[in-house]
């Protein structure tokens, strides 16, 4: 992204927080009564379609993380808490976006966002189950639309200013990003901060709850919280992103402990897929590959026993560095000793197929499909390594298989594009351009690539009419955000 585009879309963005804080009109609903009185202003369906569609402008705007293995592990991570939550039929979709600032978020339709650096930062695997399921509360108890019930504001300006402010922080710098989101703050009116904290009391006690019966530690969140206002001191006026929109007290750690107090007493889990997965976004995040493996090194040759996680480190520092024997031989020495770890499977393939050595790699990740079927980094490696190979066939059936579970997932229509580009297969081309282009929040493109498809399908009624109905469906979608 060049500076002049990043400087206006800044502008434009900050034209969006100035225009969502201002005194907005009292609206009337039409809506029937779901239960409760939030719901007669702000419907489940509603919420969910809005929330989609501003994940999909999300996308187009900030920075994400694709990387299967850490998607992969806080995808699963999510889902363990969900299903332990107060939501009766989770259907979370979820996005890391590449920044190292502390920083998590949920939005109604089920849509969650973890910021790089909550992994990078967190402690134990406990700490980011903590913000987690904090998050998965604030979307169980539909804090967002008892908000809206209260204030009686436009339904979706809080929506508005927050997407603006996120995308600001991931596109335009940190400290722009704070503050815009202390102005967006700054502007209400003291009767809803009272409730934004009646909020975050409820999803403090709630996502506990949801902790204790995830067998995970739910002292854990006041541990986190503490942490992060010890960090404060570090960062002068502007406080970690976080703390931003989850303001932490001294009475609100102390009423997390006693909460914490009152369940079950779980120790930290000491997940051995959490250390390398943090050990992992250090060295996504590292300015200096080099750095980094002089680092790890220097920790290899003075420790006496083996240590695993920056074995871990250094492989994956050798990659990024494009030092390919040297990756290899960091994750063979791993593979010894757990010669059945997906993550290390993962990754051993992911240097094979940046070496050329298809082969190697698609047998390798066979024999770890035969035990671990369906496994997504497994999957994704594995059909990235048949196109190459161009077995682009089986590349094909491998992907469709994972969008019948993740059919919202960009990374897999990318891919399904690459493929049917390396068979020829013009039609698949785009459709699949179609649907990556959608989830990217780019609607027109999206519907353009589907009208190319269509003289291509003319022999197929069947397929005409599904391109047909799928135009008409992304057409309806650009009308979502203005509900």
């Amino acid at each position: 992204m060049t500076p002049q585009f990043r400087h206006r879309l800044t502008a434009r963005l900050l034209i969006a927080l100035w225009l969502v804080c201002s005194p907005l009109p009292t609206v009337a609903s039409t809506l029937p009564s779901l239960g409760d009185a939030s719901s007669s202003i702000v419907s489940p369906e509603q919420e969910y379609r809005l929330g989609r569609a501003w994940l999909r402008q999300l996308r187009a705007q900030a920075p994400l993380i694709h990387d299967p293995l850490i998607f992969d592990y806080l995808y699963n991570l999510v889902y363990r808490l969900a299903s332990a939550s107060d939501i009766a039929e989770p259907d979370i979709e979820m996005v890391v976006i590449n920044s190292p600032a502390i920083n998590a978020f949920a939005v109604p339709g089920g849509v969650m966002g973890l910021n790089g650096g909550l992994l990078l930062n967190a402690r134990t695997e406990d700490e980011v189950g903590g913000v987690i399921a904090h998050e998965l509360a604030h979307l169980s108890q539909r804090h967002f639309a008892r908000g809206v019930e209260r204030s009686q504001q436009n339904s979706w300006a809080g929506l508005a200013a927050l997407l603006a402010s996120i995308a600001i922080a991931a596109t335009a710098g940190g400290e722009a990003g704070m503050a815009a989101l202390a102005t967006t703050q700054a502007a209400s009116i003291d009767s809803q901060l009272r409730f934004s904290r009646a909020n975050e009391q409820e999803a403090d006690r709630v996502g506990m709850q949801t902790l204790a019966r995830a067998g995970m530690n739910p002292g854990a969140m006041a541990d986190f919280f503490e942490a992060l206002q010890r960090s404060m001191r570090y960062y002068g006026e502007l406080p970690p992103e976080f703390l931003l929109t989850h303001p932490v007290t001294e009475s609100r750690i102390t009423d997390a402990r006693a909460r914490a107090a009152q369940l079950p007493a779980v120790p930290n889990s000491d997940s051995l897929e959490f250390h390398l997965m943090k050990m992992r976004m250090e060295v996504e995040f590292a300015r200096d590959a080099s750095a980094k493996i002089n680092d790890l090194e220097r920790q290899i040759q003075n420790s006496n026993g083996f240590l695993e996680v920056t074995e871990y480190g250094l492989s994956c520092a050798y990659l990024k560095s494009n030092q390919l024997d040297k990756a290899l031989s960091s994750i063979d020495r791993l593979l010894e000793k757990r010669r059945n770890r997906i993550t290390y499977i993962a990754s051993k393939a992911e240097i094979l197929n940046k070496a050329g050595r298809y082969a190697e790699s698609i047998a390798l990740l066979e024999k770890g499909l035969d035990f671990s079927p369906g496994n997504y980094p497994l999957s994704i490696h594995y059909a990235d390594a048949l196109t190459l190979d161009k077995q682009t066939a089986k590349a094909v059936s491998v992907l469709r298989e994972q969008l019948t579970q993740r059919e919202n997932q960009p990374l897999l229509w990318f891919l399904m594009a690459e493929a049917y580009g390396k068979a020829g297969n013009r039609l698949g081309v785009y459709q699949s351009k179609a649907e990556y282009f959608f989830l990217y929040g780019h609607t027109q493109k999206a519907i353009e690539q589907l009208q190319y498809a269509l003289p291509l399908a003319r022999d197929d009624f069947h397929v005409t009419a599904r391109i047909s109905e799928r135009i008409s469906e992304m057409q309806q979608s650009m009308r979502d955000m203005e509900i």
